[in-house]
């Protein structure tokens, strides 16, 4: 099961972008699982027609359009099920035009706020403010890098879509995660006996990475997992600062 839920975790951190990878606080590692039903809906399908455009070409016009951007708000939530038992966790990043990034990671029973400003990293719970020792750095972090991010899904399916453009990338087998991985990371996808996923991201007629949806089910031996995220972008280049603590 532990090499599932990490495999669950690396993926949720690379599939869809890595906003939320700065605060560490993704991997739901050691935290208790609870049964319950998500509470997000399914969202109403749209009309969809085949592109004159190539995914390929529309990540390029993602990037030129919005390669330099920086802030955005991203909300995502996420469900984890094994059997009888279902994990949910939500997070809200929201990083500024300055040299800061806000995570706040809410896993059904606490809220744990993350800060990172001009690379110190605080943690705010409990209306308390606790300093780390480790410094962090957010690099990586901006829109611009997010849409980057995207490159391994040039080979995906491209449809338009009243909002705009939805690309999707189907996953029959653990191999066609590959791309998502790096040399330090690939060895998760040992040992995994059945896989299956697709992403669908989804962009407005300006090109905008506007959100995305990512589903996996992995199962190794008699174990299986099944993951379900759903991630939003709002407020593309448009925060300026991050509202803190006073006392931070």
């Amino acid at each position: 099961m532990k090499k599932l839920l990490l495999l669950a975790v690396m993926l949720l951190l690379t599939a869809c972008g890595n906003e939320a990878d700065e605060s560490g606080a993704q991997n739901p590692e050691g935290q208790n699982e609870e049964t319950a039903e998500s509470s997000e809906g399914e969202p109403q399908s749209e009309e969809k027609d085949e592109s004159s455009m190539t995914a390929s070409e529309l990540l390029d016009e993602a990037s030129s359009a919005w390669g330099d951007t920086v802030s955005y708000e991203a909300r995502q939530t996420s469900t984890i099920s094994s059997g009888e038992s279902q994990y949910v966790f939500r997070t809200i990043t929201t990083r500024s035009e300055a040299d800061e990034i806000k995570v706040e990671v809410d896993d059904g029973e606490d809220i744990k706020t993350h800060y990172i400003v001009e690379g110190e990293h605080f943690i705010y719970q409990g209306n308390n403010t606790e300093a780390q020792d480790a410094p962090r750095e957010i690099g990586g972090s901006d829109y611009g890098a997010l849409v980057s991010d995207l490159e391994p899904y040039r080979e995906g399916t491209l449809t338009e879509v009243e909002s705009g453009y939805e690309l999707r990338y189907t996953m029959d087998e653990k191999e066609d995660a590959e791309p998502f991985f790096n040399d330090g990371t690939a060895e998760l996808l040992d040992g995994i006996d059945t896989f299956s996923g697709q992403v669908t991201l989804q962009f407005n007629d300006e090109y905008q990475y506007t959100g995305a949806k990512f589903t996996l089910t992995a199962g190794s031996g008699e174990e299986e997992m099944t993951v379900i995220s759903n991630i939003t972008m709002d407020r593309v280049g448009e925060v300026d600062r991050i509202e803190k603590p006073k006392n931070m």
